[in-house]
């Protein structure tokens, strides 16, 4: 899992936990309501994630 910290064209910063990036970018086009345009990818990093067996 990746954590992108992408930019909004109105100045928001967002952080936003995905598999690939277009996944990251379909997550903050939903939650900030804009286009693929007004975005801009800042960082990128790696997380690991770990869950519990139910």
């Amino acid at each position: 899992m990746n954590e992108y910290t992408l930019k909004i064209s109105n100045g928001r910063t967002i952080r936003v936990l995905a598999k690939s990036g277009g996944e990251a970018m379909k997550k903050a086009i939903k939650q900030e309501k804009c286009t693929p345009d007004d975005i801009t990818v800042v960082d990128v990093r790696k997380v690991e994630v770990y869950r519990r067996p139910a």
